[in-house]
């Protein structure tokens, strides 16, 4: 699978999924674009690709539209938008504790993030061959999820993808939502530890249990984002889910 000559843009992509998928994409002939908070971690992680690296805050409207504005001014155009930045907070906290500005973190994260990097990234989409603008929600969205904030917010990603999908289509930006399983990322495995020591077991243990039962890894998620920004998932469409 060629991506000679497409501008992809990855954001998250400083760690887990994003970063594999940053990788892959260029091993595959594409010029990449980290994006990202963790600027260390971005650097390299774009270092590592041959890459761009471009600091963003996506809660933070302002850093968005910026990045899209340097993008535009040194590449141009973008082929793909591919949004991996996440975060999940208040897990195994119950409905009567849940705080409010927990709930207000997670969303902004998640969903409006998303909803602001596809609003300024799209313009520059509008330019490139055969579009795309790939989300990442999760299982979270429609099963029981270990927090509500994160729930919520997957939800939003899952339906603003499916909206956006319907509204784009006619101006030739295909829009696909893609819903991975339990995926070995530091977040996954926090969250692992988090259940573990709540019924006072050893996190570690726990771990390794789930490594041993078959989490998947970052990048057999990046194989499937890599092919959906690719110009032969032309007639995907809606969600797509991963082990």
């Amino acid at each position: 699978m060629n991506l000679d000559g497409k501008t992809i843009l990855v954001v998250g992509g400083a760690t887990g999924i994003g970063q594999a998928t940053a990788l892959l994409c260029a091993q595959r002939g594409a010029d990449v674009i980290v994006a990202d908070f963790n600027e260390a971690e971005g650097q390299a992680s774009a270092g590592k690709a041959n890459g761009t690296f471009v600091s963003v805050d996506v809660t933070d409207e302002a850093s968005v539209k910026a990045m899209a504005a340097r993008i535009a001014s040194s590449h141009g155009k973008l082929d793909a938008l591919v949004q991996t930045a996440g975060i999940l907070k208040g897990a195994y906290v119950s409905l009567e504790d849940f705080e409010l500005a927990t709930l207000r973190q997670v969303m902004d994260v998640n969903t409006i993030g998303s909803f602001l990097c596809a609003k300024y990234t799209a313009p520059l989409l509008k330019k490139g061959q055969m579009p795309a603008i790939i989300l990442l929600s999760s299982p979270a969205a429609y099963g029981v999820s270990s927090s509500y904030a994160y729930a919520m917010s997957k939800g939003g990603v899952s339906a603003l993808g499916t909206t956006m999908a319907g509204k784009l289509a006619p101006e030739g930006i295909r829009v696909n939502v893609l819903f991975p399983g339990g995926i070995n990322t530091v977040m996954k495995r926090s969250v692992i530890e988090e259940d573990a020591l709540r019924k006072g077991e050893d996190p570690q243990a726990a771990v390794e249990a789930a490594q041993s039962r078959g989490l998947g890894e970052p990048s057999g998620v990046a194989k499937v984002l890599a092919f959906l920004v690719s110009d032969e998932a032309d007639y995907v469409r809606g969600s797509v889910h991963t082990r």
